[in-house]
């Protein structure tokens, strides 16, 4: 189903009048609807994204506002050529790529997403009609679009209710050294974290927390507690998270206390919100490598059989590691 309520596209060829503004803006059709649909999918279920917000007050998030109450026509131009001025001003190259923006509802919240969409080099075939027979030729094309699963483009999405962010960047060469496209060249948006790096930061606060617990046991736990609060909340929440890792420590009240100030200190949200799959599915897995080049990736429900796995410390300090209740043993 084509959700797409209206799509704008800016070409920046690198021609003087860059960008090159539509003359209409209408539904897209069926097919240009499903691309758009899920380049903001993958904007907002990336694990290279992060949740973020313009800064109150700021004239971007008026020109954000401004879809809420002014035709999105007008609302589109106004905020392209904002974009546009900020490119100009930072002198960031004004070509190959396409910038989308366009509206749509989810969980009856009005979105809007914002995309850079830059050309991918491939060789495309033309048709030729020579003294009444037919002739192909393959010919170097600089403006194909990426797929809509790809991985080169940037943007955000924006719950136009809320004002919640869902941001994909990209590093830009501007006058004054690199600069992130969306968050600091064209918009000021807040500096957070993505959610994979949340979670990385999250686990490292946790175990610094409690030195004397090994890295191979407590990671496990953290992960463990991670995936709980996600089936509980939807969510991450570090202090709950916290409580579960350190429930049987005698020390619990002052190690939750300890997160809860390092989280504060590194400027982290206590609440990780989750988007995309990936990051479910991993805390879903437990990954162990050894220093002797064994790999291995157990699903979280058997990691958590002690029954069917176990890590044992040996009397000579080496560590041992046992699967049980194997059925079936394939080679690769």
């Amino acid at each position: 189903m084509n959700i797409i309520a209206r799509a704008a596209v800016y070409i920046y060829d690198g021609s003087p009048l860059a960008p090159i503004f539509p003359q209409k803006i209408s539904k897209p059709s069926d097919q240009a609807g499903e691309y758009l649909s899920a380049i903001a999918e993958k904007l907002m279920g990336s694990d290279q994204s992060r949740t973020t917000c313009v800064e109150p007050g700021s004239a971007q998030e008026e020109m954000l506002r401004r879809f809420g109450y002014t035709p999105f026509a007008e609302a589109s131009e106004a905020l392209m050529r904002s974009m546009d001025e900020n490119m100009q001003a930072l002198e960031i190259r004004r070509e190959n790529f396409d910038m989308v923006i366009f509206s749509f509802d989810r969980d009856n919240d009005p979105h809007l997403c914002v995309a850079q969409l830059p050309y991918r080099s491939a060789v495309v075939h033309q048709l030729e009609m020579v003294e009444e027979q037919m002739t192909t030729q393959l010919l170097p094309h600089g403006t194909v679009l990426p797929l809509a699963g790809s991985k080169s483009y940037s943007g955000f999405v924006v719950n136009l209710s809320t004002g919640d962010i869902r941001l994909r960047d990209t590093a830009v060469l501007t006058n004054v050294g690199n600069r992130q496209l969306f968050s600091e060249a064209l918009f000021a948006m807040a500096k957070t974290r993505t959610t994979k790096e949340a979670v990385a930061a999250v686990t490292q606060i946790i175990e610094e927390a409690a030195p004397e617990i090994p890295a191979q046991e407590i990671r496990p736990a953290v992960k463990r507690a991670m995936q709980h609060s996600i089936e509980e909340k939807g969510v991450i929440d570090v202090k709950d998270v916290a409580e579960e890792v350190f429930r049987s420590d005698p020390e619990r009240e002052m190690l939750i206390e300890q997160v809860g100030r390092q989280i504060q200190e590194e400027m982290m949200e206590p609440v990780i919100p989750v988007e995309n799959k990936r990051v479910v599915s991993q805390l879903q897995r437990l990954k162990i490598k050894t220093d002797n080049g064994i790999s291995i990736t157990l699903p979280r429900t058997l990691a958590d059989d002690e029954n069917s796995f176990a890590v044992v410390s040996n009397d000579d300090g080496t560590i041992s590691i046992i699967i049980s209740k194997v059925m079936e043993l394939k080679t690769e």
